[in-house]
């Protein structure tokens, strides 16, 4: 097993550190593990993570609409990185709580999938000759509390648990799943007349589809 710094991959986001990991071979016992995580109840920390996973899945982050949902997560925003590259990556792997101290949390995912990243010229950047790699994250979260009246009290009942937690800082990098950025390429191939744009999008449909096929016969093993 390879493990790499963490957040040292360029694109990815900073408010969340990553691992990649190449895996030699899987164990069983990673599945018997998710199947145990998936039937505890989640944590208010963890449920962010999946809210943002979901918008990811559903390809929000490719769309300033999208992206302006998601931002709401976030501690902070910033605007719509139109020409950023996308990472494309697998979600639903596991989530954890590592821990909560006061008002600041840290939350780890493991076993979703990197395919590297796509850049403007609709070129596809995989993190190795196979094509993808396991990846761990560890999310560092806030919890925000609503603002203050002119009283200096706060606008909700005065409740100590009042607030939300967010991603700390704000999303700047584009992810998207297979399916997604497939379908992001393809809009963008056709909309461009660049014989250059449209040759990179045709390869990078074509080798996002051998790892969708690949991640499905995975699957059904």
């Amino acid at each position: 097993m390879l493990t790499g710094p963490l957040g040292m991959k360029r694109g990815f986001p900073h408010f969340a550190k990553r691992c990649l990991v190449l895996l030699v071979s899987f164990s069983l016992n990673v599945t018997a593990a998710m199947t145990q995580v998936a039937k505890k109840p989640l944590t208010a920390t963890e449920r962010l993570i999946r809210r943002y996973e979901k918008l990811i899945a559903s390809g929000d982050l490719l769309t300033p609409a999208g992206w302006n949902r998601a931002s709401k997560l976030f501690e902070k925003s910033e605007a719509y990185p139109q020409d950023g590259e996308i990472s494309v990556v697998s979600t639903g792997g596991l989530v954890g709580e590592d821990w909560v101290h006061g008002d600041r949390a840290q939350v780890d995912t493991k076993w979703n999938d990197y395919y590297g990243t796509i850049d403007s010229a609709l070129r596809l950047k995989p993190p190795t000759p196979s094509g993808s790699i396991v990846m761990a994250e560890t999310f560092s979260l806030v919890f925000v509390r609503p603002p203050s009246n002119d009283a200096g009290r706060t606008t909700v009942a005065s409740s100590p648990t009042a607030g939300e937690w967010k991603f700390e800082g704000a999303l700047r990098t584009r992810s998207a799943t297979i399916p997604e950025a497939i379908e992001y390429v393809e809009k963008m191939r056709d909309q461009s007349n660049d014989p250059a744009i449209r040759k990179n999008a045709g390869r990078t449909i074509a080798a996002l589809k051998r790892l969708m096929r690949g991640r499905s016969a995975a699957c059904a093993c």
